[in-house]
């Protein structure tokens, strides 16, 4: 990584209206740079003054400032991939940087791997969750660096290249692939068959599971592939209310019982490829 990157505190707090209005002004200033994107550098850069990592059982990051935000100290899950921690530090500089956020903890921002998934809680807590989300993933995945990843029919494959390419976790590579993908995707976070999670591209309908959920029926998996083939399903299993078109799913299965799952929403027409 580049060590000697060297951003503007003062520009990026001036435009500092919205998440996604600071990623952007951080890659203004950073320029065309190829992924991934040095994270640990940009924190510095930002008087983040020091990083640590421990072991955490209940949080994956964890965020101490003051509310001048002159400086601030994060602490990482030392247990956790180094991809999701440079989400988890992505995501705690978000905090720092979106001035408005105030700690719902009397230790400052203690945030959960549901945090950074699926936040739940408090209105307050909820919003200043997914705007650093939102922080992180437009600084560590612009379009501009996943744009190469969206252009051939929905693959998870196209999925794990990106998690390899920009250094981010599967799940997050997974998230941001449906949210900026042409085709009607969804991507549903599984554990022993169990529905967890799900996040939705804006064109696709609605999932009709919830949390605990046994999962409908998906196609095999080979110990050699990690990947199923994208495969025809019946959208009744899935979908809350059932438009017309042709359902197809692919799974990712990986270890101690978890799986992604792609969903695509095609027309009769579109479904041709499959």
């Amino acid at each position: 990584m580049n060590s000697n990157v060297a951003l503007e505190r003062i520009d990026i707090d001036d435009g500092a209206t919205d998440p996604m209005r600071i990623a952007a002004e951080i890659h203004r200033q950073l320029g065309e740079i190829p992924g991934p994107v040095p994270i640990y550098d940009i924190a510095r850069a930002l008087d983040i003054d020091e990083i640590k990592t421990k072991p955490l059982k209940n949080f994956e990051g964890m965020l101490l400032t003051q509310p001048e935000r002159d400086f601030g100290t994060v602490l990482l899950n030392s247990l956790a991939s180094p991809q999701r921690r440079n989400y988890s530090l992505a995501h705690e500089l978000g905090h720092f940087l979106c001035g408005w956020h105030v700690p719902t903890e009397d230790a400052g921002f203690s945030c959960s791997q549901r945090d950074m998934a699926s936040p739940s809680g408090g209105a307050r807590h909820v919003k200043q969750e997914r705007e650093a989300n939102q922080f992180a993933i437009e600084l560590l995945a612009p379009p501009r660096l996943v744009k190469p990843y969206l252009r051939r029919l929905p693959d998870l494959e196209h999925v794990l290249s990106m998690h390899g390419a920009l250094d981010i976790s599967k799940a997050a590579a997974a998230r941001r692939y449906v949210e900026l993908h042409k085709e009607p995707l969804a991507v549903i976070f599984a554990k022993n068959d169990e529905f967890i999670y799900t996040v939705r591209g804006s064109q696709f309908p609605w999932i009709g599971l919830k949390e605990g959920d046994p999962l409908p029926i998906l196609p095999s998996v080979s110990l050699e592939a990690g990947t199923s083939e994208m495969t025809e399903t019946d959208r009744r299993d899935w979908l809350i209310r059932v438009p017309s078109v042709e359902l197809a799913v692919q799974v990712f299965t990986q270890e101690n019982g978890h799986a992604i799952i792609l969903l695509h929403a095609a027309s009769a027409e579109e479904d041709e490829g499959y």
